[in-house]
């Protein structure tokens, strides 16, 4: 087997993207997946992705985490993927795309700036936080919701200094947010460089590590501190490991929007073992 490539990031957030319109990839190979995605031995990336065809959309974004298993939505993921649909020629400034948690409008809003649309899903079973579990005191819950995917939205003193392997590894396999898990965000408020400003830092459930950014949880943590802090704001600043996004907001939150900026960082070609030896 062998196939064309490229590596991109949006804001240190690193995917394989592969122009799959002709369902050449072996998507059940969740091995093959996991080892794309693997640092040192594979390309490595926090997740891979398929553009293809879709019937309700200018094109469809299939994400899977670098777990091997696919997931409804990567925000920043599919920043990335509106990018590589502009080189393929597919799309140029304004478009939609499916995912899969529905059909999203895009655009590309500078020479590598891409705004996509983020969909808010309020969690059918309103769950919180787990009871039995004691956060340390300079750690609060602020809110738990869907972006896309499950996130739980965490305020924090010193966010550069905080157990944050150890506490998101625990709460994303926590019994209460079973089956599927959740992403935790850990956020500080940054009224010290601009108003209405956010720092975050987010443990991400299929990576089961920190990224260096997560897109779909930089929204769900300016949702969350919006309606609790900020009620209003149109725009929302946040500073996250990888480099510096916006989240903005139309018609209140009937509209919610992620932009930020993304790289191409090579190209390239795989070939199985089996076809060289």
């Amino acid at each position: 087997m062998q196939f064309e490539f490229i590596k991109m990031h949006g804001t240190g957030n690193d995917f394989i993207m592969i122009d799959n319109r002709d369902l050449h990839f072996p998507t059940l190979d969740d091995t093959l997946i996991r080892y794309l995605c693997r640092f040192h031995t594979g390309i490595g990336a926090d997740g891979l992705i398929l553009l293809e065809n879709s019937v309700s959309a200018d094109f469809r974004m299939r994400y899977y985490n670098s777990d091997g298993f696919e997931s409804d939505m990567c925000v920043n993921g599919s920043r990335c993927t509106c990018f590589f649909a502009k080189i393929l020629g597919i799309i140029k400034t304004r478009f939609t795309f499916e995912a899969g948690d529905g059909v999203h409008f895009g655009g590309i809003s500078g020479k590598n700036q891409v705004r996509v649309e983020v969909k808010l899903k309020r969690d059918v079973e309103n769950r919180t936080f787990p009871v039995d579990f004691k956060l340390p005191k300079s750690i609060s819950f602020i809110n738990f919701l869907n972006t896309g995917v499950p996130h739980l939205v965490l305020a924090c003193g010193d966010i550069d200094n905080l157990p944050l392997e150890e506490l998101g590894k625990t709460l994303r396999f926590h019994s209460y947010y079973a089956p599927e898990g959740t992403n935790v965000n850990f956020v500080s408020y940054e009224s010290s460089v601009e108003p209405f400003s956010l720092k975050v830092r987010t443990y991400e459930r299929g990576v089961d590590a920190e990224t260096l950014s997560c897109g779909s949880g930089v929204t769900a943590s300016a949702i969350s501190f919006r309606d609790k802090y900020m009620p209003g704001a149109v725009e929302i600043p946040v500073q996250t490991c990888g480099g510096r996004v916006i989240v903005s907001f139309k018609e209140d939150e009937e509209k919610i929007f992620l932009d930020g900026p993304v790289r191409v960082v090579f190209e390239g070609t795989y070939i199985d073992e089996e076809d060289i030896l």
